[in-house]
């Protein structure tokens, strides 16, 4: 029997099988890159860009277009708080709600100050941690939540509060070697770090629950990198500095809308990691990015009664080979992650200007074709 959207969605989310393998787009990392936004809407003859809802145009992803989502037929629709634009750096650079420095470099921008680098435990009190009121938009969230929720059948998703979790902003606070090394060497300043970050976050949080808490479906975590080609950092260490402040974050929103399922994001070889977050209160985990080595069955034999995963395409290679590679891609990902459901089908990482796209068109084709449950 045919679901709708959210239908479609949730009851993958809850580790059923519904009609067809869900699909995601546009997420807070999994998202269209300017560029080839423009491209699509060329591709998909839609006429001129949408005004950016990140205004300050500060990111990589500054457009959310739901006609390229209606045309695609994503079964997931977003909304955002807009600290991650008022609170961020604007185009070309420039000081963040943080105190954090940026510098531009193509659409890219870098941390280029770090306004804790050589401070103490006892200056942290005294740093000026962002008054977050006057960085949101909560009535601009709050008739959008409330559109999606009541007068559409798409599952409605949070982005993430922040651009950065734990780990990454602290790293751009302290400046990245130095924070490493305080992990290691100076625990107390570390823990107190993170801390700090974490209590804006909440902050953050709170003001995104009480303004569109029973409206949302999911809600994306600040995504935190913990890991590359290989972790970052070990999983003993993410259990004693990190654990219990994602654990608090958590538990806000599992108390304030308990309805609402969350997202974590963190690229890389994760695997060492997903019983920690299954632990926490976590139930959907992006990106699952495909990396040599990773063996994604074993993942879903592992932990696929417990997190739902979120992602898994890979855009480095797959989609940008021609469309049979990108049918390939979605073919195979489904077989191994989309049994007993538990899979949405995503871009593990935000689309990047290389990517053709025709190949964003085929892989959301390819998703229609080959997610049909039962799975052949």
């Amino acid at each position: 029997m045919a679901m709708d959207h959210r239908e479609r969605v949730l009851t993958a989310v809850s580790h059923q099988e519904p009609d067809r393998v869900p699909v995601a787009l546009w997420g807070s990392a999994y998202g269209i890159t300017d560029p080839l936004y423009r491209e699509l809407l060329r591709r998909l003859n839609l006429g001129q860009p949408v005004p950016p809802f990140r205004t300050r145009r500060g990111h990589t992803v500054n457009h959310y277009d739901d006609r390229v989502l209606d045309a695609l037929d994503i079964d997931v629709r977003h909304v955002w708080l807009g600290f991650t634009d008022l609170g961020g750096p604007p185009q070309g650079g420039g000081t963040d709600a943080w105190g954090v420095g940026w510098k531009q470099a193509g659409i890219y921008l870098g941390p280029i100050h770090h306004p804790l680098e050589t401070a103490t435990v006892e200056d942290l009190d005294a740093y000026p941690w962002p008054d977050v009121e006057s960085f949101v938009r909560r009535e601009e969230l709050r008739q959008r939540a409330k559109y999606l929720k009541e007068q559409t059948d798409y599952a409605v998703v949070g982005r993430a509060v922040d651009s950065f979790g734990l780990l990454e902003r602290a790293c751009q606070l302290r400046r990245m070697d130095k924070f490493m090394v305080d992990l290691g060497l100076h625990k107390a300043f570390a823990t107190a770090l993170i801390g700090k970050v974490a209590d804006v976050l909440y902050r953050l949080l709170e003001i995104y629950l009480d303004t569109a808490g029973p409206y949302l479906d999911i809600i994306e975590l600040p995504g935190d990198d913990y890991a590359a080609q290989n972790p970052l950092i070990s999983p003993r260490m993410f259990d004693k500095l990190f654990k219990a402040q994602w654990r608090r974050l958590i538990n806000l929103i599992k108390e304030a809308a308990p309805h609402c399922r969350v997202l974590f994001h963190s690229d890389g070889r994760m695997e060492p990691f997903l019983a920690s977050l299954a632990d926490i209160g976590v139930d959907i985990f992006h990106c699952l990015e495909p990396l040599p080595g990773v063996d994604m069955a074993q993942v879903k034999r592992d932990y696929g009664d417990r997190l739902c995963f979120w992602g898994a395409i890979d855009i480095k290679q797959a989609l940008q080979g021609d469309v049979s590679r990108v049918e390939a891609e979605v073919r195979e990902r489904i077989s191994v992650l989309g049994p007993g459901g538990g899979y949405v089908l995503a871009p593990a990482n935000h689309l990047q200007p290389d990517v053709p796209p025709e190949n964003v068109v085929a892989l959301f084709q390819a998703a229609r074709k080959y997610g049909k449950y039962p799975l052949g």
